[in-house]
């Protein structure tokens, strides 16, 4: 039954509603009555005194009974809502308006008088009724004689039992009746607009809910919910806006991980086809070896352990390769990272593959020049990109042809430039030439394809230091790699 927010809204509603509605009632019944209290008293201000100056009720100590009990009977028909007391100095209650057995009390507090003679009070301004111990009332109070020696004090309660008793017959008949179809009508009125409100309220937030349901149930087909209202909005708005952006980004990851899913199965193909092809050879030239060992000549067996010992390292460096890249792909790798010298670097790396770029007919160079400062970053991994970029450079670049790698201070960065003027390649494979599994289909030697593991190696190191590579390439026309690091300066 309140399983929706809509029912416990409007619930919680109701019984706000009803707490404040009853809150409300006593709280006018109770300022009616001290409203009541307040006029009856201001009224009735100066009746005591009045009376005290008409008459000399108390005579040096001793109290006129036949002027009193004439007072008594005077007042009682004229207006039967007051009730007289007449007080010693000590506020003793020496006479009364009221049948015997009535009064309860023989004595009043004298400071609830004291203040109204002395007009400090604030009203309205209860004082003890004699005729109840645990009750006080408004009254009307005068000393006698007004002036001269103090002897006592005239002391009349404004509202006597039979005006309680009326005024409480008229609040059950009148007040409460009254109050209570106000009540009910106010209720009413109230929790009709505040269902109203809620239901426009909450009808965004149950269709967005009956989205999510659906998009829950079957995400393929489920309509996206509306998100062209302003970010800035409510709650709700802002509820709308980000489950949108989440049911977005949710596809593009569903997306990127079916791409993902591909080039696992592709990378998958790609490897078990590198793998297989020096296997298969390094197995068969063993194998001849044990066969036919006997029957091949010194130099024939030489050739043959060259070959397997050349397919031996390839499947080793393409393994090594493999790993390497899992353990950069999984964050496993630290980066150490620290200042040193790039040109120093740049140096080192292009010394280690002269020989084989001479042996391959290729002009190595290192163009560094002067006033270049250094980087910040690990140059165990900056080797490693410079090797891979220079040995890709030298596989694709055919005999007479160079490869150089500069380096140029920009700033606060210093770019880093590998290029070759080999092969090229082509336009459609340049946005691709970095993903791990793809098959680059050409190579200087002309040799089988590889997984180009490398190039995906490198992205993964720059990344790992903040930096981006970019390629610049055209068929026949050679290849431009160049990536920036961030210069340290003194």
């Amino acid at each position: 039954m309140l399983r929706t927010l809509y029912s416990r809204l409007a619930l919680t509603l109701f019984v706000l509603l009803c707490v404040v509605g009853l809150a409300l009632v006593f709280l006018v019944r109770d300022t009616s009555a001290l409203y009541q209290q307040e006029v009856a008293q201001k009224l009735n201000r100066s009746l005591a005194a009045h009376i005290v100056a008409e008459q000399a009720l108390i005579s040096d100590d001793e109290v006129d009974s036949e002027a009193l009990e004439h007072l008594f009977h005077l007042l009682m028909v004229i207006n039967p809502s007051i009730e007289l007391y007449l007080l010693d100095r000590e506020g003793r209650v020496l006479a009364f308006s009221a049948p015997e057995g009535k009064v309860r009390r023989a004595r009043v507090d004298l400071r609830p008088v004291r203040r109204f003679l002395a007009g400090e009070a604030r009203f309205p301004l209860a004082g003890d009724d004699p005729r109840d111990r645990g009750r006080r009332k408004v009254f009307s109070a005068a000393r006698i004689p007004a002036e001269g020696p103090l002897q006592g004090y005239l002391y009349i309660i404004l509202g006597s039992e039979k005006y309680d008793s009326i005024v409480q017959s008229l609040q059950g008949s009148y007040i409460l009746r009254a109050s209570s179809w106000v009540l009910a009508v106010a209720i009413g009125i109230a929790l009709l607009l505040g269902l109203l409100v809620f239901s426009r309220l909450t009808r965004r937030l149950a269709g967005l809910s009956s989205a999510m349901q659906a998009y829950a149930a079957d995400a393929a087909s489920a309509p996206l919910p509306c998100s062209d209202g302003p970010e800035q909005g409510d709650e709700i708005d802002r509820l709308r806006s980000c489950f949108s952006h989440m049911v977005g980004r949710i596809e593009h990851q569903v997306q990127e991980l079916e791409r993902m899913d591909g080039q696992r199965r592709e990378l998958v193909a790609n490897i078990s086809h590198d793998l297989r092809t020096p296997m298969t050879t390094l197995q068969g030239y063993i194998e001849t070896l044990l066969m036919k060992g006997d029957d091949l000549s010194a130099a024939q067996k030489t050739e043959y352990l060259h070959i397997a010992l050349g397919h031996a390292r390839r499947l080793s460096q393409l393994i090594t390769e493999l790993f390497e890249l899992a353990k950069l792909d999984a964050c496993e790798t630290v980066l150490y990272a620290e200042p040193f010298s790039l040109a120093e670097l740049v140096q080192d790396v292009v010394q280690k593959y002269r020989l084989r770029a001479g042996e391959a007919g290729i002009r190595l160079q290192a163009d560094v020049g002067g006033g270049v400062p250094m980087v910040h970053g690990d140059i165990a991994m900056m080797q490693r990109v410079l090797e891979n970029l220079i040995d890709n450079a030298l596989r694709h670049t055919p005999a007479g042809g160079h490869v150089s790698v500069g380096l140029l201070p920009v700033g606060d960065r210093v770019t880093v430039r590998v290029e070759d003027s080999g092969s090229g390649i082509p336009a459609p494979e340049l946005e691709r030439i970095f993903e791990r599994f793809h098959r680059a289909g050409d190579n200087r030697d002309g040799g089988s394809p590889n997984a180009g593991l490398g190039l995906a190696i490198v992205r993964r190191i720059l990344e790992l230091h903040g930096a981006t590579i970019q390629v610049q390439s055209q068929p026949d026309q050679g290849t431009v790699f160049s990536f920036d690091m961030p210069a340290c300066h003194a």
